[in-house]
């Protein structure tokens, strides 16, 4: 590729290891570093630490055409990169900001080293103002080895979906940089060329408003699926379909169809997060953001929604026997961060229940690993783990739950009750089964599902 240039990435987590991957696959020289020496060796050796479709081939491509390599070495990163790339870990703190020690202290090791020109982007989601703090600690360290290199901190945020995130960087709807000179700009301008094939993709700006946008694009799309929650759970209280109120809101080009679907709440590693780092950043600006605080009192409240519905029909869940399908927090990844069937399976084990949970791709849970198995195991078979059950709980819509043997699945629930928490069976008729089936804001469903449980109930 002509133009190319040397990057640097710090980081080999999701964030690192996507950008790293697919600067490579465009051309540039990249070169991605972590301190874990084990997870380095890893990826050398093809071996790619979580599940993201289509990045291990990507992964793969780079490193024959040596356009991407791996190293442990942050001397070596700093010295090859024109460009260098903050990439890591910004975990919440107690009171929900982001930390920042990671940020900083590669920061701070690019200002020991750096020998050469070159910008430092920060794409890490961090608080509004953190590419000023990136440039402080770096010119500290200058300033500390009597030296002056000339540098530029820029600010370019990630929007990748988790199991789509190839897609999401090799063909982006927009890119964002923040810049405060000209220079880095045109870095970045040619950086990212390749992938522009269209008028407006990149985006330029100031950093402060680079970093705020990726909080408020999150907090958008999170509070639009809390605000489906909130009409779903009126929908079950006045006998409304969200499924039908959905369908009709999809149709307004006002609203568009993306992320209107009701459940069991959202989870993961970004909506949760940076909710919560929003509200911290207004705590510290003293501003009240009271539509953020309900977006997240709304998913929390959702959490419950899966074992209320069963409590509905059952009552108490002490006794039964429930089958979990899907633990990730969404299909296609293996990411259990804050996903709603972690929420679902500590309240079943607290009323007494046991579980047995299947997931494609998910085969373990760490918080879980010291249970008997007689209290919670995950099988390899979607179809075993509803064998006998009281109550089977879609949680995870993954594809092959779309596409299940729906005669094969109810005779094994029988009589037992299906709590659908994506509402994907919501076209099929259960009522010539056995089954029970509840919906997320389908107040008539449960309605018909009371009248059949009304003589068990009663005893």
């Amino acid at each position: 590729m002509d133009n190319a240039l040397r990057v640097s990435v710090f980081g080999a987590g999701y964030v690192g290891l996507v950008t790293a991957a697919g600067l490579a696959a465009i051309g540039h020289h990249v070169l991605c570093v972590d301190v874990d020496e084990k997870k380095i060796s890893s990826l050398t050796n093809g071996e790619v630490p979580f599940f993201e479709p289509g990045l291990p081939e990507m992964i793969s491509r780079g490193v024959a055409s040596q356009n991407l390599c791996f190293t442990s070495s942050l001397t070596m990163a700093i010295d090859h990169g024109q460009v260098i790339i903050i990439g890591v870990g910004t975990p919440p703190l107690s009171s929900g900001a982001a930390d920042l020690s990671q940020v900083l202290s590669v920061a701070a090791s690019i200002g020991m080293h750096i020998q050469h020109r070159a910008v430092v982007v920060v794409k890490s989601t961090v608080p509004v103002g953190t590419s000023e703090l990136v440039h402080e600690a770096i010119q500290d360290e200058l300033d500390r080895r009597g030296d002056s290199v000339s540098f530029s901190v820029a600010s370019n945020p990630e929007f990748l979906k988790e199991g789509d995130a190839v897609r999401d960087f090799m063909v982006p709807d927009r890119i964002v940089i923040g810049v405060s000179d000209e220079w880095a700009g045109d870095v970045l301008g040619l950086l990212y060329e390749p992938l522009c094939k269209s008028d407006g993709v990149l985006m330029t700006m100031s950093t402060r408003s680079s970093e705020m946008c990726k909080y408020a694009a999150n907090a958008m799309l999170a509070t639009r699926i809390s605000f489906m929650n909130e009409m779903a759970r009126l929908s079950d209280i006045v006998g409304a379909d969200i499924c039908e109120i959905q369908r009709v809101m999809a149709a307004d080009p006002r609203i568009g169809s993306k992320y209107l679907n009701a459940g069991a709440g959202f989870g993961g590693s970004c909506f949760p997060k940076d909710l919560r780092a929003i509200r911290a950043m207004g705590i510290d600006f003293d501003c009240d953001l009271p539509l953020i605080e309900s977006v997240i009192e709304v998913n929390t409240r959702q959490q419950t929604v899966l074992i209320d519905k069963a409590r509905e029909v059952l009552g108490s869940l002490k006794g039964k026997r429930c089958a979990v399908w899907g633990l990730a927090f969404k299909p296609d990844t293996d990411d259990i961060r804050e996903a709603p069937a972690l929420h679902l399976i500590h309240a079943l084990l607290a009323e007494g229940a046991t579980i047995v949970a299947h997931d494609p791709v998910v085969q373990w849970l760490p918080m879980y690993s010291s249970l008997s198995p007689d209290l919670f195991h995950i099988v390899d078979d979607p179809y075993a783990a509803i064998a006998d059950t009281d109550v089977l709980f879609l949680v995870t819509e993954w594809s092959e739950y779309r596409t299940i043997d729906v005669q094969r699945m109810t005779d094994l629930v029988g009589d037992g009750v299906i709590v659908d928490g994506r509402n994907i069976w919501a076209k099929i008729d259960f009522t010539r089964t056995d089954v029970a089936y509840l919906g997320i804001g389908r107040q008539s469903n449960v309605e018909q599902v009371r009248e059949t449980y009304a003589v068990e109930l009663a005893g």
